[in-house]
């Protein structure tokens, strides 16, 4: 199941509902649900108040890969925030959203949407490839460089 349904009647916040969409989302590039569908889902997740509402929405639809955060690599955002000292609160207030936004993308729960992750990366002075790619972007050294005699 795509959402946790133990939940069901907690209220569902503005990143539980981001999540489904994302998750929608997956599906409908992977062709899962059709252009209609995906419209009608979408419109209903938006509108869900509870993580009840939203689980029925995704019911079968399998979260994607890269939702999930591997346990063991540590979080980008943390590392950057703790290497700065800066607290979720100030980094949520800096951001413009929620502590709980901060929390679940430090715990890999929550893609951040494109603005948001352009926003974050121009926090911490980073790019987006450098604050969120799997490997860090490294200067590419050409072959004339590298053939050249030091002296």
């Amino acid at each position: 199941m795509a959402l946790e349904e133990g939940r069901g009647g907690l209220r569902a916040s503005d990143a539980d509902r981001e999540q489904a969409v994302e998750v929608l989302k997956a599906a409908f590039v992977q062709d899962w649900l059709a252009k209609a569908e995906f419209e009608a889902h979408v419109g209903r997740a938006l509108a869900s108040r509870t993580h009840a509402e939203l689980a029925a929405i995704t019911a079968g639809i399998a979260a994607p890969l890269n939702t999930v955060h591997p346990p063991d690599a540590p979080s980008p955002v943390r590392e950057q925030r703790t290497r700065r000292k800066i607290s979720q609160a100030e980094l949520a207030k800096s951001l413009g959203v929620s502590r709980q936004t901060v929390i679940l993308i430090e715990n890999g729960r929550y893609l951040p949407s494109l603005p948001l992750a352009f926003s974050i990366a121009r926090f911490f002075g980073l790019t987006v490839d450098n604050m969120f790619g799997k490997e860090p972007v490294r200067p590419r050294i050409s072959a004339r460089s590298r053939s050249a005699p030091t002296a």
